[in-house]
């Protein structure tokens, strides 16, 4: 028997003890794990065969009048999510990654990027709903025919 506030209760000093040692370690458990957990619509997906994109490219850059450069990549690379734009980053390893990037005007059928892409770095030409974070990429070999006529 132990006296907590002027009263009796039937836990022992030892029952008390192991009380104040769960609830610390449940207190300690869900203050450390608050904030590590990884967002589920980020999910990497890592296919064992390439996927097939229509072009590789690289970011262009070209020099301005007063001797500033400018960063250019095709306008079908660019994708919107929300208010968000983005181009998918091919890797050293040929692996995708999202870029979110800040845009300016489009000439010519090219955007003029802002802001999160560097000179030279390679981008997939055209973007395709089914492309993902991690995927392995090659591009996609086409191959033209000639016809022969003997007109």
């Amino acid at each position: 028997m132990f006296i907590i506030n002027g009263r009796e209760t039937g836990l022992s000093i030892m029952d008390i003890r192991m009380i104040r040692l769960f609830l610390f370690a449940v207190l300690f458990g869900i203050v450390t794990g608050c904030g590590k957990e990884e967002p589920a619509s980020q999910a990497i997906v890592k296919p064992a065969t390439p996927l097939a994109v229509e072009s590789i490219v690289t970011v262009g850059e070209s020099s301005g009048r007063e001797g500033t450069s400018t960063l250019t990549v095709p306008g079908g690379a660019v994708f919107h999510q929300g208010e968000l734009a983005g181009v998918y980053v091919v890797d050293g390893e040929d692996r995708l990654t999202v870029r979110w990037v800040r845009t300016g005007r489009t000439v010519n059928g090219s955007v003029v990027i802002l802001g999160g892409l560097d000179a030279g770095e390679r981008i997939v030409g055209r973007y395709n709903r089914s492309l993902r974070e991690g995927a392995l990429v090659k591009e996609q070999v086409s191959e033209t025919k000639e016809i022969q006529s003997n007109e």
